[in-house]
């Protein structure tokens, strides 16, 4: 599964991981492809290793830029299962699959590593504020057109009646 940032110069996705520090990138019949870490920040895949996905250590996030996320290490036994602890009991199989609910954690890391993906979500949640913050003035101002108090509105809008008189009588 991959990602790609808004602007087009972040690509990622999860990686599994083997002994040698090399990352998948990809499957093939015979196996899982990998490369060394530093190709996948240069955009090369020159030095291609084929493996069994079998012999994973576990998985993390990778990106374009050369970002790397926290290994998610496979542990031995179920009950140390902790994805919190970077902790994952799972058997990848010959394709090293990353194991299901991982994706959204790395994905989560992938994102916020993304400064600019991270404020866009401000951004969008402050506009979406200023909307909010509209609507409910224009309720206000309708509701006292409407002859009602400022004890019900105030009620209505989870303050007091005071509080509502001084934040919306000047408008």
């Amino acid at each position: 599964m991959g990602y790609m940032s808004e602007d087009g110069r972040h690509e990622g996705w999860d990686s599994a991981e083997f002994p040698d520090g090399w990352l998948s990138v990809g499957a093939d019949p015979d196996g899982v492809l990998t490369v060394a870490p530093a190709s996948i920040a240069r955009g090369s895949d020159t030095a291609v290793n084929v493996v069994d996905g079998r012999t994973a250590i576990g998985w993390r996030g990778v990106c374009t830029c050369g970002w790397l996320g926290p290994l998610y290490r496979r542990v031995p036994s179920p009950g140390q299962h902790d994805v919190a602890r970077h902790q994952v009991h799972a058997d990848p199989g010959p394709g090293a699959v990353v194991p299901a609910g991982l994706e959204d954690a790395i994905y989560v890391e992938w994102r916020d590593h993304l400064p600019h993906e991270t404020l866009a979500e401000v951004t969008a949640a402050a506009e979406d504020a200023r909307k909010a913050e509209a609507r409910l003035d224009g309720a206000v101002a309708a509701a006292r057109g409407a002859g009602q108090t400022w004890e019900a509105i105030g009620r209505a809008a989870g303050m007091t009646r005071q509080s509502a008189n001084q934040r919306w009588r000047p408008r």
